[in-house]
């Protein structure tokens, strides 16, 4: 408290003094900076990530401020109810969440946009590949084969899995920057060859793909966006071939959620309105809805209870570098180098990611529930 209102009165007298305000603004960009790239704490340029000229933030409609404010407001969820008949809109919504938020993730976290439990002495890069692999096993994914990637955000995963199988990866986002980031990466991963990037809302599959068009199809902590589970699920049955797989890493509820424990509850919602979820559904849901589908399913895992080290440790060990990244926006945007609200953006990300490790520590909560499933040859 002590800290914060010496930092508080520090930074209305720069204000005042504009000497003093370029002095401070210098010295703790360029501290930062260095303790930063010293240390490997971020992965891409915060300068290009946070200035609203370039990047994710750029191609968002409206200033951020409002952005994040009308996030807020349609994502605000208590009781575990989720967020009510607004559910259909989602869609818009996840897509302005992820004008706001791509580049924090890929800065902070990498070009995956997903989590992994690790095994003891596994790093925390090589877990994510094994991540990855894994769920192409599921569907079997080798060469000759074309697979639909649901959800590809940048394209961290099929630019592995591809490498990795030899396989075609057919990726659909529905964030306009994210395919150009998505298409800049892979030709310089030189995958272009093996993958191909779609705009598009993956609740009208069958308004951007032929039906019957692919041979398998994943989802990696993607498919917890859709605005009606089942209905995602069609969508994916009608572009699959038959006999296809399609395996979804999920965001569920797991049996040790209890409605009644406030903390459950609090938790949970807030994993939801930090992460751009209508509502956190448990894997009977997942069943209930890819039957809905026509799917038969082939069996779910928990992949969350498997590894030495648990998931959301990486939230932990990435702590120092979350705190000098909130310093760092609130001091771009002070100097209005970041566009007004970009702070915001942070302090919603940082509040998402205290309720994601309270989740995983009372082991209520799993972001890779696996459900594999089959679309029957007849």
């Amino acid at each position: 408290m002590v800290a914060a209102a010496i930092l508080e009165d520090v930074m209305v007298y720069a204000d005042q003094n504009p000497t003093v305000k370029w002095i401070a603004v210098g010295a703790a960009i360029s501290g930062g900076a260095y303790l930063a790239v010293k240390m490997s704490w971020f992965r891409k340029n915060p300068l290009h990530s946070f200035s609203g000229k370039t990047g994710a933030m750029a191609k968002s409609q409206g200033p951020v401020d409002t952005g994040i404010k009308s996030y807020n407001d349609f994502f605000d969820q208590e009781d575990g109810k989720g967020v009510g008949e607004r559910i259909l809109s989602t869609p818009d919504f996840v897509n302005k969440f992820y004008s706001l938020i791509t580049d924090f993730y890929e800065y902070g976290w990498g070009e995956s946009f997903h989590f992994a439990a690790r095994e003891i002495g596994e790093s925390f890069e090589a877990s994510i590949i094994r991540q990855e692999t894994a769920i192409a096993e599921t569907i079997g994914l080798k060469p000759g084969m074309k697979v639909l990637d649901v959800g590809c955000g940048v394209g961290g995963p099929m630019r592995n899995i591809v490498k990795a199988t030899g396989g075609f990866v057919t990726g659909i986002t529905i964030n306009e920057y994210q395919v150009e980031r998505c298409n800049k990466l892979n030709k310089e991963a030189g995958v272009a060859h093996l993958t191909e990037i779609q705009q598009g809302n993956f609740m009208d599959l069958e308004k951007v793909f032929k039906p019957n068009s692919f041979d398998g199809a994943y989802a990696i902590e993607a498919a917890c966006h859709a605005s009606v589970t089942a209905d995602l699920y069609k969508q994916v049955f009608a572009v699959l071939k038959p006999g296809a797989l399609f395996s979804s890493y999920e965001w569920l509820r797991t049996n040790k959620y209890n409605k009644n424990i406030k903390v459950h509850v609090d938790a949970v919602d807030g994993i939801a309105e930090g992460n751009a979820l209508p509502e956190v559904r448990t894997i009977e849901d997942c069943i209930e809805a890819a039957k809905e589908a026509g799917f038969e399913v082939q069996y779910t895992f928990d992949r969350a209870t498997t590894g030495g080290v648990p998931w959301q440790a990486a939230m932990k060990s990435a702590r120092r570098a979350a705190y000098l990244t909130h310093i760092l926006t609130g001091v771009l945007e002070f100097i209005r180098f970041a566009p007004k609200g970009t702070q915001d953006v942070h302090t919603m990300l940082l509040k998402a990611a205290v309720n994601l490790e309270k989740g995983g520590d009372l082991g209520i909560f799993s972001p890779m529930y696996l459900i594999v499933m089959k679309k029957p040859l007849a």
